[in-house]
């Protein structure tokens, strides 16, 4: 995540958002000395991702690979000790990989409602606009527009080559030590599966009348969250207020003991107004780990009710109004809960979904090295089922960070072998 960017779960942590200038030391018959701080400051990175699968052609043919180049250029400006605003933009191409290497994209921008989403997925928006403050020594932040969040059950989806953002007003407090209070509103944003709306027209987009996606109400949603940490132990409750769509609960417990990592989830959501008489949806996840020096392991088992028209999944990118109306075999958006696969999202927040998951990751030097198993049994539909399996190596090459991955998933009736390449420099 890039400085400018800062996210609900980031913003737990700050306690300025920015350090005075430093005095130099001098003689002591010399007149003090402050040395100059720029309130300017810009960060940003470039992405180039490559993916390929073997389930409309063969591996590393034109018709079945996907390639893409993001670049984000965040600029933050210092009014103060205490407030500063931020501004991001971010672009996307394909640099002419479409004309003989791959025939499609990693994330689509539309122009308008109705539109084919371009060919090449060439695109330039504004991601993040916003600004942050802080108050009363550090103990109470806001952030005022368009913003990354990382919430349970609405946040910005990192897998893409581009995450989601919102326009959004956020205040976090710290009445006393290790306990934040968090309030919300969220009003729009432009994250819908694998595309971005970006310009005028775009239903649930930025600048489209209705709002908080799925785009069936103008209304937004709203959010209230405790986040207490004792010891090694985090606590965190969430209430959500979708509103005119459903209300949702979240809590989670999460604990560090000699080296064990154990945690538990629950989540609910009781639809309303326009989705009245509809079922709630309810779901529960428990997670166990071990982590010794560069080795880390963990296992984690998830159950969601049969009966439930929502999944327990990020109610900000749900497909349409998939998810929101009458139970679906297509997918809605990422979740929360521990057992989600590393790529083929979706499946666990479904309802009559029974999941695990089981994990490993090592560091060597620079190398990085993971592995994860994941299998979802569903009692309402064999198509909405899948085991994934996904080796993962990363290293830092000449500056850049790269990360390889193998996915071999089944689908029950099919299957198939996926490779991808991720390249990304950070300045």
């Amino acid at each position: 995540m890039k400085f400018t960017k800062l996210s609900l779960v980031a913003a737990l942590a700050v306690s300025s958002a920015f350090a005075g200038g430093d005095i130099a030391p001098v003689e002591p018959t010399a007149a003090p000395v402050v040395e100059a701080t720029s309130p300017w400051s810009f960060s940003g990175d470039a992405k180039l991702y490559y993916s390929t699968d073997d389930s409309l052609g063969d591996l590393f043919s034109q018709e079945s690979a996907a390639g893409q180049a993001a670049i984000s250029a965040d600029i933050a400006y210092a009014f103060n000790s205490n407030w500063k605003v931020n501004m991001g933009l971010t672009g996307l191409a394909t640099l002419g990989l479409d004309d003989s290497v791959v025939s499609g994209v990693w994330l689509l921008a539309a122009a308008d409602v109705g539109s084919t989403m371009t060919s090449v997925g060439d695109a330039l928006w504004i991601d993040t606009f916003n600004v942050t403050g802080t108050m009363f020594d550090g103990k109470a932040t806001v952030v005022l527009g368009r913003q990354m969040l990382d919430t349970p059950l609405a946040f910005s989806e990192t897998w893409n080559i581009a995450p989601n953002t919102f326009d959004a007003a956020v205040a976090l407090v710290k009445p006393v030590d290790n306990v934040t209070l968090v309030a919300g509103y969220i009003y729009d944003g432009n994250g819908n599966g694998s595309r971005i709306s970006t310009f005028d027209g775009n239903e649930g987009g930025f600048t489209h009348d209705d709002g908080y996606m799925p785009a069936i109400t103008d209304n937004g949603a709203w959010t209230v969250a405790a986040v207490a940490t004792i010891g090694d132990t985090t606590v965190q409750a969430w209430y959500y207020d979708v509103m005119d769509i459903a209300d949702a609960v979240w809590a989670q417990v999460d604990a560090n003991i000699a080296g064990f990592t154990l945690g538990a989830q629950y989540a609910w959501i009781g639809p309303k107004d326009v989705l009245e008489g509809a079922e709630d949806s309810s779901g529960f996840a428990v997670k166990a780990g071990y982590k010794m020096d560069a080795l880390n392991l963990w296992a984690a088992y998830s159950s969601v009710d049969a009966d439930g028209i929502v999944p327990i999944a990020n109610t900000a990118t749900m497909v349409g109004s998939i998810g929101w109306g009458a139970p679906s075999h297509e997918l809605g958006g990422q979740s929360k809960l521990y057992t989600e696969a590393w790529w083929n999202y979706g499946y666990v927040g479904q309802a009559g979904a029974d999941a695990f998951a089981i994990a490993a990751d090592y560091k060597l030097d620079t190398y990085n090295f993971g592995a994860q198993y994941t299998s979802v049994a569903n009692d309402n539909s064999d198509d909405l089922e899948v085991d994934e399996l996904t080796l993962l190596a990363g290293t830092k090459v000449m500056g850049l960070d790269v990360q390889l991955a193998y996915i071999y998933a089944d689908y029950g009736q099919d299957d198939s072998n996926t490779v991808q390449a991720y390249f990304t420099y950070n300045f």
